[in-house]
């Protein structure tokens, strides 16, 4: 079940370089294959949908066939680390971080600060997912998950839709940076960046109600259209991070 649901990776094509290191360089060329179909069959699509309605759309669309990379590239990822949770799990942090390096440091230039936040909160959430995550690794907690199965598949796409979001946004700021701006509209890695902070604030929902994460008060209801992890950010990055870290117990 570990190997299917998480921990939370980055997408193929937002891979850190010290992962890249890590793995065989024939493992990191068939990543960077399923990494080039996804730009083009997906985030490309996204990056130029036409108008909000189409992004949308889109989005929805090509969803199952994200999500199917996606698990394709965990479960190579964990075939090759599964001896090594501890280090797979610090490989994806640290993939994680060098993702928040580059919203730092282009974000705000190009999609605003609004924007910029957005997808930095989302990767403060997130975080805390893939850390909960290891935890599958144990073999009573995936017992415990896979009996609590009306979320765990919530929870598992919602990861998934977050990994998509964010990695288009990556996308985005990877080719501006680089001077390939093409026919991508701003609006759009704008509103996935938003995207990506309301579904790692699911993730993190889901992930309270499969136990991963204690809370020191009783847990409300949980459904998708809650957003209590959503409005603690209007306090600002730091004080949401210093929120989040009070739940963030074994």
């Amino acid at each position: 079940m570990a190997a299917t649901v998480g921990p939370a990776v980055p997408a193929v094509a937002s891979l850190g370089r010290e992962l890249r290191q890590s793995l065989p360089p024939t493992l990191v060329e068939a990543l960077d294959k399923i990494g080039d179909q996804i730009e083009i069959e997906i985030l490309g699509p996204l990056l130029c949908a036409a108008s909000a309605d189409q992004l949308a759309r889109n989005f929805e669309r090509a969803f199952p066939k994200f999500r199917d990379y996606y698990v394709s590239t965990v479960l190579v990822m964990w075939g090759f680390l599964q001896e090594d949770a501890q280090r797979f799990s610090a490989l994806t942090i640290r993939g994680f971080q060098q993702s928040e390096k580059l919203i730092r440091a282009n974000g705000s230039h190009w999609i605003g600060q609004d924007a910029s936040l957005n997808a930095l909160l989302g990767l403060a959430t997130i975080i805390r997912v893939a850390n909960a995550g290891t935890r599958l690794v144990d073999h009573e907690r995936s017992a415990e998950l896979q009996a609590n199965e009306p979320s765990a598949g919530p929870w598992a796409n919602s990861i998934i839709a977050y990994a998509m979001a964010l990695s288009s946004v990556l996308a985005a700021l990877t080719a501006l940076e680089n001077g390939r701006t093409a026919s991508l509209r701003l609006e759009n890695v704008a509103s996935l960046a938003h995207w990506s902070r309301s579904y790692a604030a699911q993730a993190y929902h889901f992930t309270k109600a499969l136990g991963l994460l204690k809370t020191p008060q009783p847990l409300a209801p949980i459904g998708l259209g809650d957003e209590e992890d959503v409005v603690l950010a209007e306090a600002g990055l730091d004080g949401y991070t210093e929120a989040l870290a009070q739940d963030d117990q074994p």
